[in-house]
């Protein structure tokens, strides 16, 4: 009898204490799998196993989420979740940006508070819409288990960015922009030098002011440049000195996750292109152009994350006549980065660049930032068209990012043959707040390993 009682106290015992846990209330994609494959053998462990959810939830940036109470009863341990919801937003702000930032934070009302999301929305809003500081409060909503998010923004009086990069061709390229934000406008003025160990190779400044009253705007300014080119089908090398003012009207949109813009512009030109002194003539040979014609600019950018990680699009497509010919010229670029893992990314991207026109004046080099492998390859071409392929891990979190990549070129050389190129390169970048440090190497696979080409790089936001 004793041994028939023991027996069944030791099941009573084993049932009671073996007990399995069972989330209830939790709908956010947290992984939580070891926490349900334990199992409880008294009230102690499951105060402590809901103690390690709670904890599992604040790691995961739901922190103002919790487990409320469990239940132990047989071979069942019950969590209970209360996931706090977003249910209200209060915005105040001086920015004449406010009405199209107000939508932007409302996308988040009603979701679970992610302390983390909440943040990365604020910084992307900040950069979007030109702002000095976006600061958020989070309280309690009457008194439940919601949240109200109380959000002030404060406008820039004024903002300025730098880069300074390696180029193949042009060397050291030190760049400025200022950027003064003015009532539903933006004003700018940019500035970039080129220069390597033998000359000044360019110079550029841009002005431009973009008026935005509604989802519609305007956009006028011009950009003068100078720059010293060489063909290698020619000779001697020249200096091309461009002025171009532009005026255009354009939308702006919203597609998805995509925010476009799309703009027409009337545009005049004129160059000058001086040759090196003719050795015959003893003096420089100097040929001017002109040209006027339509210019369509498309661009589509998913703006929700860091620079790395956004998907962006841009088409520039001119046509106008110049003084002898018709000519038409186009210019796409797509960078599209698709997540494998949570830090691991394959980033197919592409650039494509052709003009119905021979004229120098209008040719891009072959071997520039977008092909990489070369550091002084005058290659001209009317036309080029790459594809890209890029590997890039997260080594720490939006810090350090690392990157295998490789192109393949198909182009028109100047002696209207087709012709390809491809290159391959590692490199790493290092992002701390609105400061990106770049620095990696390209080989061209028509070389041995032993040439290659380093390439480094700062950009900067204030």
């Amino acid at each position: 009898m004793k041994q028939i009682f023991l027996l069944a106290l030791f099941i009573f015992y084993s049932s009671v204490c073996a007990a399995k846990v069972i989330v209830t209330g939790l709908s956010v994609p947290i992984d939580i799998s070891d926490i349900e494959n334990q199992m409880v053998t008294s009230e102690e462990q499951a105060k402590l196993v809901a103690i390690a959810l709670t904890n599992r939830l604040h790691l995961y940036g739901y922190t103002t989420s919790y487990v409320q109470r469990y239940h132990l009863e047989g071979d069942e341990c019950i969590l209970y979740v209360i996931e706090s919801h977003i249910a209200d937003i209060q915005l105040t702000a001086d920015s004449d940006s406010k009405e199209s930032i107000k939508p932007e934070l409302h996308k988040l009302q009603g979701k679970v508070y992610n302390k983390n999301a909440v943040h990365k929305i604020l910084v992307q809003l900040k950069e979007k819409y030109i702002l000095d500081s976006i600061k958020v409060n989070v309280v309690n909503y009457n008194e439940g288990h919601d949240v109200q998010l109380i959000v002030d923004a404060r406008a820039k009086k004024l903002l300025y960015s730098f880069e300074v990069a390696t180029v193949p061709i042009y060397g050291l390229t030190p760049s400025l922009l200022l950027s003064v934000p003015i009532h539903k406008a933006i004003a700018s003025a940019q500035g970039l030098i080129g220069f390597n160990e033998e000359r000044v190779t360019v110079k550029k400044a841009i002005l431009d002011y973009l008026h935005y009253p509604g989802s519609y705007g305007w956009h006028a300014g011009g950009n003068i440049s100078q720059e010293y080119a060489v063909w290698e089908r020619y000779v001697s090398d020249f200096t091309i000195t461009a002025v171009r003012p532009f005026l255009g009207i354009g939308i702006f949109t919203t597609a998805s996750v995509f925010d476009i813009s799309s703009f027409v512009y009337g545009v005049v030109s004129y160059y000058t292109v001086s040759e090196n002194e003719d050795a015959v003539l003893q003096k420089k040979l100097q040929t001017t152009y002109k040209d006027a014609g339509l210019e369509l600019r498309i661009k589509a950018i998913d703006s929700r994350s860091i620079v790395k990680k956004n998907k962006n699009l841009n088409c520039t497509i001119f046509t106008g006549i110049s003084e002898d010919e018709y000519v038409f010229t186009s210019r796409t670029s797509v960078y599209i980065p698709l997540p494998v893992t949570t830090r691991l990314y394959i980033i197919p991207s592409g650039y494509s660049f052709y003009t119905t026109s021979y004229n120098r004046i209008y040719a891009e080099y072959v071997f520039d930032s977008y092909l990489l492998g070369y550091s002084s390859r005058y290659t001209a071409t009317n036309s080029r068209h790459i594809a890209k392929l890029e590997l890039m891990y997260e080594v720490i979190y939006e810090f350090v990012f690392a990157e295998v990549f490789g192109s393949s070129c198909v182009y028109k050389t100047e002696y209207s043959e087709w012709d390809t190129t491809a290159n391959y390169g590692v490199a790493v970048d290092l992002y701390y707040n609105t400061i990106i440090l770049n620095i990696g190497c390209a080989w061209n696979t028509e070389e041995n390993f032993g040439q290659y080409y380093v390439f480094t790089g700062v950009r900067a936001q204030f």
